[in-house]
């Protein structure tokens, strides 16, 4: 019994953009979807509006997820509030709009979720966001309920320069030399990887030297319960409903 209670506490799972194969990314409809499929976790993306507040948008421009065009940091909030964010996806979500980073937070102080922050925007903007984003935090005490994470390294570097109370991670797509050399430097035991990109015994070695590893982005049946099976702190998927069953199957046939 106690490995299965093991595999459940172990891998939670994290709906990638929130319950994203179902409802439109990064919307409040798919992170409210996540909850009830009993995801542990939502991952979202952050940028900065013109008027410099933060956002949940992946692209760096409008036009794939919203109704309007052009760049995300030429629109000001109220420009970007006045369009859809879920007509591209169905017309069902028409009304859907492109939350605030503030938004989320204050829905989710009732929840019992993760939120796993991806910065996005310019480089030339690192400090910028880091000095907008942290105050918020703080205001709605949701230090222990975040991850930052990011592609841009630098970032999480300065993230936990200015803030090392707070969880971070590096997302990395190609492979890394000597990783936990890596992230010590970094100082970040939070590794997002392509879920391609490990060997099994490579997983292994890093989860014993600590590292917090979180595959993206992981929709295969056999990949789920690959990473779930070795230990993963968790999984990022579109599919966290699909996931939640498989750990649970996991869980059922581990304490048979």
């Amino acid at each position: 019994m106690e490995r299965g209670v093991e595999i459940v506490n172990q891998t939670k799972i994290f709906a990638h953009r929130g319950f994203s194969s179902q409802y439109p990314e990064n919307t409040m409809a798919a992170f409210k979807a996540a909850v009830a499929a009993n995801a542990d976790g939502i991952e979202l993306d952050v940028q900065l509006t013109k008027d410099e507040v933060p956002i949940v948008i992946h692209d760096e421009t409008l036009d794939r997820t919203t109704s309007g065009t052009g760049l995300v940091q030429s629109h000001t909030l109220k420009e970007i509030k006045t369009l859809s964010s879920g007509a591209w996806f169905s017309e069902r979500f028409q009304d859907e709009q492109v939350p605030t980073l503030e938004e989320v937070f204050v829905w989710s102080k009732n929840q019992q979720i993760v939120l796993n922050i991806e910065l996005k925007g310019r480089t030339c903007d690192r400090q910028k966001v880091s000095s907008i984003i942290f105050p918020l935090i703080e205001k709605h005490r949701l230090e222990d309920q975040v991850i930052i994470s990011s592609f841009d390294h630098k970032v999480i570097a300065l993230c936990k320069e200015q803030a090392p109370m707070l969880e971070t991670a590096i997302i990395a797509f190609a492979v890394l030399h000597e990783p936990v050399t890596y992230l010590r430097n970094v100082q970040t035991l939070g590794y997002h990887f392509y879920y391609k990109s490990l060997l099994d015994e490579e997983i292994a070695a890093l989860i014993k030297s600590g590292i917090r590893l979180r595959p993206y982005t992981v929709n295969d049946v056999d990949q789920i319960k690959r990473f779930i099976t070795l230990g993963c702190e968790a999984i990022i998927t579109d599919q966290p409903k699909k996931a939640v069953d498989i750990r649970s199957c996991s869980f059922n046939k581990s304490i048979k």
